[in-house]
């Protein structure tokens, strides 16, 4: 399984869209994500995608629309809680991962879920700014990681302002 994640996992978080009557809502979400693809739906006990009026399996059709289908499904299932994502961008062309932060910062507020994500990208972090940013969405904290020399682990919090300068100074906000 691609990132741990496995096809019943997937399943069980789908239920969870279902019962909030919110499979469209992953459909518009999976549209602008390829524009081929025009649903989503569980059909004999696995998850497919329709393209061409024709399913297919979603293994067919790489690990970063998986990921997106999971984290989707993974915020609705997880209203009014936590969710954690470690390596967020992974299997996402660098080109999409503004998009997938919009959805992601988008579907936590409406759902009341805190998302704890981690990478080693700086694509991805600069998307996350970006995503805030378009958003107006000023509640959100970046935390960057140090190993200091004595091997100790150093945590430094940014919050929304203070990304927005390191950004617009070019810093680096990746730990080392």
């Amino acid at each position: 399984d691609v990132f741990g994640i496995s096809e019943s996992s997937i399943i069980r978080k789908y239920a969870c869209l279902q019962k909030q009557d919110k499979e469209s809502t992953l459909d518009l979400f999976i549209n602008e994500f390829d524009g081929k693809i025009k649903s989503f739906k569980i059909i004999n006990e696995k998850p497919q995608c329709k393209i061409n009026d024709k399913y297919l399996d979603i293994t067919e059709l790489g690990d970063g629309l998986k990921h997106l289908i999971y984290i989707v499904t993974s915020l609705f299932s997880s209203e009014n809680g936590y969710l954690f994502i470690d390596e967020i961008g992974s299997g996402v062309h660098y080109t999409q991962l503004d998009r997938l932060w919009e959805i992601i910062l988008t579907l936590a507020k409406e759902n009341n879920v805190q998302v704890f994500a981690t990478t080693h990208s700086k694509e991805c972090i600069e998307a996350y700014h970006r995503a805030a940013k378009k958003l107006e969405e000023h509640d959100i904290a970046f935390i960057r990681l140090n190993r200091l020399k004595s091997g100790e682990i150093k945590a430094s919090v940014f919050d929304y302002e203070m990304l927005t300068n390191s950004m617009e100074q070019d810093h680096e906000v990746r730990g080392w």
